[in-house]
């Protein structure tokens, strides 16, 4: 007897006469009939299909995450739209996978029913009758090939070379970045520096600043010169330049030199901060989509948190509500003492004392809190600026090194420099296969054990790196806690200049006597034998010199002298 027929759940195996064509089914079992949702919609009418369908789709997005990986290896496509490439198929692999969850959790009980067919238990049919459910599920798949797949084409494989090429054809890369930002490579911050410079009290505060460090250095020339004298302003005014962009680049990080009063419930300042922020964390997910941002976040803000109760953040030692310069009842920071003791001479400063006295001292507490809640908010918003351009420091170094190149060259070599750059992003193939000998030369050697490199650029062979101990590492104190790998080099680097050079800040001859000897404890102490016993060994005439008198008494000749001169020998 034989035993039930296997079951063509969808289009697969044991389907091919179902297709009307007499052609072999396709491997996935999977059809893809002009809009992929509506055929999957219309094929898929066995949720155990869907489940196999989408395992398989699993595996082949696995497959084309490792596709997409040796791409980015041969350095043929654009690092951003790998990264967006693989973003796009985990998003696809997590929607797959949530619609597999979705399937074994069976809320509708259609999995069950499904695996109730497979066994012949329908309702209204007789159970145990498997052949007729084989069948009907037979005509099904009939009917549907017969009312669409000659009129709209033959099935489309989606493989892991179809989930390939969807990826990068959904990639939008070359949209987000303007041509500042050169795909990802640089940052366009212009409108972020128009911000910076617009700020009143930072702009009026340095060019104060240039005018002191102006006045002070005229003074060490001319003691007489006054701070309002002609020369001090003609100075000024000779030397004082604006800040440019790429100065604000190198420095726009260092948040403590800006003084506490140009921060303090400064409207411009915040929204200045708040605009770094979004921008540095907007560049850093279109260049690297696949990060994770919240996690980044919690960190930076669990940092923050430690480092502010520890009192350690640059800049905010102290709070401002114990600053000198700051008045409470009108809650201001002011920049000098002359506008402070102007403030509270005026009518609206007694005013506010008058209703602070009035308070209770709770809500005078409350008020320090506030001054305490904003210090922390700015802070905060500091921190985390600082934190993203710490993050994106090689990108800023490389926008900064762009610009100063630009500003050196003439026309002539910036249009150049575009034709190269346009040569290198064209993805032309030579005919003569000279792109591919120079890409496997410019292709990073592949080196997982950190092997040094021989005379040839490539890697030494492991036994030639165990037989001279370069796994073993030595450290030189003296050098600076250099360390040197094998035993070759560790003596070697006894008379290079590294040792040598640390041995004269020491203050020790570089002899022989010290070789071996790495700490600076023991440098010294062995130094300190050396001079004693030197000073042992050394003759000294009036102790070593022996001279015997007409008696034939022997001693030193100092004694000798001493009686000699007072006349008893």
């Amino acid at each position: 007897a034989r035993g039930p027929p296997a079951w063509p759940l969808f289009a697969g195996e044991g389907a091919s006469a179902c297709v009307g064509l007499g052609e072999p089914a396709p491997r996935s079992g999977r059809v893809r009939l002009g809009r992929p949702s509506v055929a999957f919609a219309a094929m898929s009418f066995s949720i155990l299909e869907q489940l196999r369908s989408t395992h398989e789709d699993l595996e082949n997005i696995e497959k084309a995450m490792s596709l997409v990986l040796m791409e980015k290896a041969k350095n043929n496509r654009n690092h951003v739209s790998v990264e967006h490439a693989l973003h796009y198929l985990v998003q696809q692999s997590q929607a797959k996978a949530q619609a597999a969850v979705d399937i074994y959790q069976d809320k509708d009980g259609m999995r069950t029913d499904d695996v109730n067919a497979l066994a012949g238990q329908q309702p209204g049919k007789k159970q145990g009758d498997v052949w007729t459910s084989f069948y009907d599920k037979v005509k099904e798949v009939k009917d549907y090939h017969r009312r669409f797949t000659i009129n709209q084409g033959l099935p489309e494989l989606q493989s892991a070379e179809w989930f390939f090429e969807r990826a990068f054809e959904a990639d939008r890369s070359e949209s987000l970045f303007s041509g500042e930002e050169d795909m990802g490579r640089r940052v366009d911050m212009h409108e972020l520096f128009s911000k910076y410079v617009n700020i009143k009290k930072i702009t009026t505060n340095r060019r104060a600043k240039f005018r002191d460090a102006t006045f002070a250095r005229l003074k060490k020339k001319n003691p007489d010169v006054k701070p309002d004298d002609e020369v001090v302003d003609e100075a000024f005014a000779r030397e004082y330049a604006e800040l440019d962009y790429i100065e604000w680049l190198k420095t726009f990080d260092q948040f403590h030199d800006i003084p506490r009063y140009c921060k303090y419930k400064e409207k411009q300042y915040s929204e200045y901060l708040e605009g770094v922020i979004a921008y540095l964390r907007g560049l850093l997910l279109r260049t690297q989509p696949m990060v994770g941002i919240g996690r980044l976040e919690a960190q930076f803000d669990k940092e923050f948190e430690e480092r502010w109760a520890d009192r350690s953040i640059p800049g905010w030692q102290e709070p401002t509500h114990k600053d000198k310069l700051f008045c409470l009842p009108s809650n201001r920071l002011f920049n000098n003492p002359s506008v402070l003791k102007s403030h509270t001479m005026g009518k609206l400063y007694k005013k506010k004392v008058e209703e602070m006295q009035k308070m209770s001292f709770e809500e005078q507490k409350d008020l320090v809190k506030a001054v305490d809640a904003e210090d922390k908010r700015i802070a905060r918003l500091e921190s985390h600026a600082a934190k993203w351009h710490d993050l994106l420091s090689d990108t800023i170094q490389e926008t900064v090194q762009h610009l100063q190149k630009k500003q050196s060259q003439s026309v002539e070599e910036m249009d150049a420099d575009r034709e190269d750059d346009d040569l290198e992003s064209d993805d032309g193939v030579d005919v003569d296969g000279s792109d591919m000998e120079k890409d496997d030369e410019e292709r990073p050697i592949y080196n997982p054990l950190n092997l040094p490199l021989g005379w040839d650029g490539k890697p030494i062979p492991f036994w030639l790196y165990k037989l001279h101990g370069l796994g073993i590492e030595y450290k030189c104190e003296i050098c600076g806690n250099y360390s040197y790998w094998g035993r070759r080099s560790f003596e070697k680097h006894f008379s290079e200049w590294r040792h040598a050079f640390g041995m004269r800040c020491l203050k020790i001859p570089n002899t022989s006597h010290f070789k071996e000897i790495t700490k600076i404890e023991d440098a010294i102490a062995l130094y300190d034998k050396l001079k004693r016993d030197a000073e042992e060994q050394m003759f000294r005439p009036d102790q070593d010199v022996e001279c015997e008198d007409i008696q034939g008494n022997v001693m030193s000749q100092r004694a000798f002298e001493d009686l000699r001169r007072q006349g008893l020998v």
